[in-house]
């Protein structure tokens, strides 16, 4: 694909304002950082720029520079997490078509507005799979047949309390404790009243509140040489683990029983 001609620096602007959505909505979508400056640089290559990215905790810094050592730097806010694999793909492939086609910078935010105003999946679907797949890992550990469907339920209740919370703006470490709380209290009160394994119940209530996707993308960035993104989402994940394990540590103390 011909690289585009920028014809001013109001071009340069518009084209990084949208490279730092396209960088923003990859990041909140739950990939590592590699994979943004990859892409992000691939679209730039389309409007014959440079992007140079620095991921910063809260904040991106770039840099796009032409041909004509014309440049400009620009910052953009990282929005809230909101993990999402189906629009990651498609914003990927998004990129690859774009350089590919030798789209337009209107053509790439038309389709880039579309991916990202597509319509949400109701929270129920989420709901239930998650809980599915708790109460699975309770039978995996060992758990009865009758401590499953309070697993299950648990798992539901909990979910739909953190995400009222976080609707509420209570905050991603709050929510959680709350979440982790409920979930460990509702299985837990249930062992004891039924006479099930508590310690089983007790541990596999809140193991739907880990933070995978958060550690496993500090992990490879941490490997692929950038340690400061690594670190900041790598502090995150450990905040959230800590989170969880107050939720589950006043729910042991409320219900007298420890699992060690």
């Amino acid at each position: 694909a011909m690289a585009k001609k920028i014809n001013s620096g109001k071009d340069l602007k518009r084209i990084s304002k949208f490279l730092l959505d396209f960088a923003d909505a990859l990041m909140i979508s739950g990939t590592q950082t590699s994979r943004i400056v990859r892409n992000v640089q691939r679209l730039s290559e389309l409007f014959g720029c440079e992007a140079n990215l620095i991921m910063l905790p809260k904040t991106i810094i770039m840099t796009l520079t032409t041909n004509s050592d014309e440049a400009v730097t620009s910052v953009r806010k990282i929005s809230p997490d909101s993990p999402n694999f189906t629009r990651l793909s498609e914003l990927r492939i998004l990129s690859w078509e774009a350089l590919s086609n030798g789209y337009s910078l209107r053509e790439c935010e038309t389709k880039f507005r579309e991916i990202m105003a597509e319509k949400k999946r109701s929270w129920i679907v989420p709901a239930l799979t998650i809980s599915i797949g708790n109460s699975a890992f309770c039978q995996l550990w060992g758990g009865s047949a009758f401590l499953l469907p309070i697993i299950f339920l648990g798992t539901f209740i909990g979910y739909v309390l953190r995400r009222e919370l976080l609707k509420k703006k209570l905050g991603m470490n709050p929510s959680f404790v709350c979440a982790a709380l409920l979930s460990a209290l509702i299985a837990g009160v249930w062992a004891v009243v039924f006479n099930l394994n508590t310690d089983i119940a007790l541990s596999t209530s809140v193991l739907w509140l880990i933070p995978g996707v958060p550690l496993l993308n500090s992990v490879i960035d941490l490997f692929e040489g950038h340690i400061l993104a690594g670190f900041s989402r790598l502090i995150k994940a450990v905040e959230l683990i800590l989170s969880i394990s107050f939720g589950l540590l006043i729910a042991i103390i409320i219900i007298g029983h420890s699992i060690i």
